[in-house]
């Protein structure tokens, strides 16, 4: 797909939009509008295809990892893993930029990405820092007037669904007993 056939979509998905569709062709089948081709049965075809497609290429890429010993599948494990963590928490970079500039990879990475999920993961990352800045920006949007102690429940029950930090101040300042067994 080029840059003239996105242009076309969209202006395909206009023109429905404000009942004034084109004709549209997809290998020598004319449509009256671009839906009448997502709704045919080429088009669903096409989605099956795809989804085969899609399937045995996981299905290549476990077979592939899983002939690696487990040395070997460690070391994979951890550059892709740090790649990622770079990419994202030290670098600031998108999900392009994980893609293009760290593993330097070409545009076909792009939609692998997407069927392997990464892009998901990427969509879903947070550092640290955009945490505070999220939770920053929602304390303001809504006037709230937290102590440190509340701010800090508060970040907890976003981020984690659930507050422990009293348990954890209990833990850190509460006084611990160990008990050891006398050896026999």
């Amino acid at each position: 797909m080029n840059w003239d056939d996105v242009k076309n979509k969209k202006e395909d998905s206009i023109r429905e939009s404000t009942k004034n569709p084109r004709p549209f062709e997809k290998d020598g089948k004319k449509y009256e509008k671009f839906t009448d081709y997502l709704e045919s049965e080429e088009y669903e075809e096409y989605l099956k295809t795809q989804i085969a497609a899609m399937k045995e290429y996981q299905q290549k890429a476990k077979e592939y990892f899983e002939s690696l010993d487990m040395d070997n599948q460690l070391l994979l494990f951890f550059h892709i893993t740090h790649c990622i963590y770079q990419s994202y928490f030290e670098d600031k970079r998108s999900y392009r930029g994980l893609l293009y500039d760290k593993f330097e990879f070409g545009p076909e990475s792009y939609s692998l990405g997407m069927d392997s999920g990464m892009f998901a993961i990427h969509n879903s990352l947070y550092t640290p820092m955009e945490i505070e800045e999220n939770i920053s920006a929602i304390i303001k949007h809504f006037n709230l007037d937290l102590s440190t102690e509340a701010r800090e429940t508060f970040k907890n029950i976003l981020v984690y669904g659930f507050d422990n930090s009293e348990k954890l101040k209990e833990m850190l300042s509460g006084q611990q007993a160990f008990e050891f067994e006398k050896p026999t």
